[in-house]
């Protein structure tokens, strides 16, 4: 999933579909889109229109929800999605309305507001709020909306801010998280740069020593984008670095401000395209699970466990496999990890693993939407849940109900170690996690073609040092998530699946900085591809040349 300022760079290469899931995901709104100085004039009149028009499909069902909903972020998302939307005046209306009883503190009384022409932008008092609404209410169609938005939306979190005197660095640590965990923040970093500094400045809250003891513990805690613009602002120096001993190597790859790499929305998904032993990857947004499968597609095709590894560029999730693996590198070099996918986005990677006695292996990953296992949570509560959630789900019907293969089939759970305590729409991971259980007990999506269940736990290297690795991923998984481990092994018994057993797999991709650096260690995805090669059938040649001859006949 690309970031804002990656969608706004690239916005010719999207279709009208694509830009209007990135506005349904909120990761963009129509008024930012249509801001020249965003998009360099390369957001088309034409395509403008072709956006407007499928969005104009959906307003009635958002206009809904935003009466059901009933909050001022559920307005204030109608607004921003339809500019010129026939309910625009009540939303307004009935925003004004929720602030006004919330009883946001208003500024103190100031002189009268005189009316602004739209061209004296530069005579608002950018730090009045009243101004800036009485700026953005007399012209909602000026360039200088947004900024002006912006500029309000910075002040009030302020006021809310002004609450939190006296929070502590738990305290602190606890709302970083969740805010990362939060998928209805839209830009995650400038809203945890803007939480840290405005705790900073604030007398009893919490100092830079602080700070830098808390990331020391946890060098992780930040991303590389935050941490960027901390040193770049001057809040955190080189001194600090050497404080929190980090390697050098990963500071000088931050002041290189190596961007991520982001990837497209692929193609929906329908059914499972080759004969192969399909290979399924589960995680919540955050389990680390793309980056564990990037490191394990890497260590497949360097030579280092199999001989070979021939890619199938037909299949739906060809470029994104390609990419993926390509960011993991055993050479000694920082790397940067990948941009987080399309928490909506489903891939099937296809290749042909060769062994060292000359098998062939044929294999399909399918790197399950990140949102897969929340919508299972919604669909079990009977929570409403919008279009491109319930289209989330029909892909796992697609592939494995409606269309299931006679193909054989694994499964991959990934749990981010210490991640327990992290809250996702304000439910914590192992609840969304006995969901997906009954979800799929009660569509019986495992069977008796499926070969192995493993729960793969990532980030371990978070776990106490100078122990044994295996003991505390066990321990840790007994003590946060023992119902939805008892759950899989009800599946696995019942289905005669690994003897009623699961396999643990304790996971890392070797040092990871800022959360978006790595140095890459190929231990744990070398234990991952002996296991797919031990695990599934491999063929001579000609046997396999008779398989592919049969399938394609």
């Amino acid at each position: 999933m690309p970031s804002k300022e990656e969608l706004f760079d690239n916005i010719s290469r999207y279709t009208a579909e694509q830009i209007v899931g990135f506005i349904k995901q909120g990761i963009v709104s129509v008024l930012e889109l249509e801001d020249t100085e965003n998009t360099g004039g390369d957001y088309s009149n034409d395509m403008r229109v072709k956006v407007n028009e499928l969005l104009s499909d959906h307003e009635p069902e958002d206009w809904q929800k935003a009466l059901d909903t009933n909050t001022v972020e559920a307005y204030q998302y109608y607004l921003d999605t339809y500019p010129d939307g026939c309910h625009r005046a009540e939303a307004r209306e009935r925003k004004r309305e929720l602030v006004n009883k919330a009883n946001i503190p208003p500024v103190p009384p100031v002189p009268p507001v005189p009316p602004i022409p739209e061209d004296n932008w530069e005579f608002v008092d950018k730090e009045s709020l009243p101004a800036l609404r009485a700026y953005m209410e007399a012209h909602p169609d000026s360039p200088h909306f947004l900024e002006a938005q912006r500029l309000a939306n910075k002040i009030i979190n302020r006021q809310d801010s002004s609450d939190l005197s006296g929070i502590d660095m738990d305290a602190l640590i606890k709302k970083i998280n969740n805010i990362q965990a939060n998928k209805k923040v839209l830009n995650p970093d400038e809203t945890i740069f803007d939480l840290i500094v405005s705790n900073l400045s604030k007398k009893n809250n919490i100092t830079m020593e602080e700070l830098v003891r808390a990331m020391a513990e946890d060098k992780n805690l930040l991303g590389a984008k935050v941490v960027h613009k901390l040193y770049d602002e001057g809040y955190l120096t080189k001194e600090d670095f050497v404080t929190m001993g980090v390697d050098r190597a990963f500071l000088q790859h931050m002041l290189e401000d190596v961007k991520p790499k982001a990837f497209a929305q692929p193609a929906p998904l329908f059914q499972i395209s080759r004969p192969s032993t399909e290979i399924y990857f589960w995680g919540i947004p955050s389990s680390g699970k793309s980056c564990a499968l990037g490191g394990i597609l890497s260590v497949a095709s360097n030579g280092s466990v199999v001989s070979h590894m021939d890619k199938d560029n037909h299949c739906q999730g060809y470029g994104y496999m390609s990419r993926l693996m390509l960011q993991f590198k055993n050479d000694g070099s920082v790397g940067t990890l990948p941009e987080g996918t399309s928490t909506t986005a489903t891939y099937e990677m296809g290749f042909d693993l060769t062994d060292k006695q000359g098998l062939i292996h044929p294999i399909t990953c399918i790197d399950l939407a990140g949102e897969m296992i929340r919508c299972m949570y919604k669909f079990d509560s009977g929570e409403d849940m919008p279009d491109d959630e319930l289209r989330t789900l029909d892909t796992l019907t697609q592939i494995l109900v409606d269309n299931r293969t006679n193909n054989r089939k694994m499964h991959f759970f990934v749990i981010e170690y210490g991640a327990d305590d992290r809250y996702y729409e304000g439910l914590p991971q192992k609840t969304y996690l006995e969901a997906a259980v009954s979800y799929i007990r009660n569509f019986e999506i495992f069977k008796r073609d499926t070969d192995a269940i493993f729960i793969l736990v990532s980030k371990v290297d978070k776990a106490p040092k100078n122990s044994n690795r295996n003991d505390v991923v066990r321990e840790y998984l007994q003590k946060n998530y023992q119902g939805f481990i008892n759950g899989l092994k009800a599946i696995c018994k019942q289905n005669e699946i690994n003897g009623g057993e699961l396999e643990i797999v304790p996971f890392s991709l070797g040092t990871v900085c800022f959360q978006n650096y790595c140095l890459f260690d190929d231990e744990a995805a070398k234990m991952v591809v002996n296991k797919i090669i031990e695990r599934t059938p491999g063929y001579k040649q000609d046997k396999f040349n008779k398989i592919i001859g049969k399938f394609k006949g």
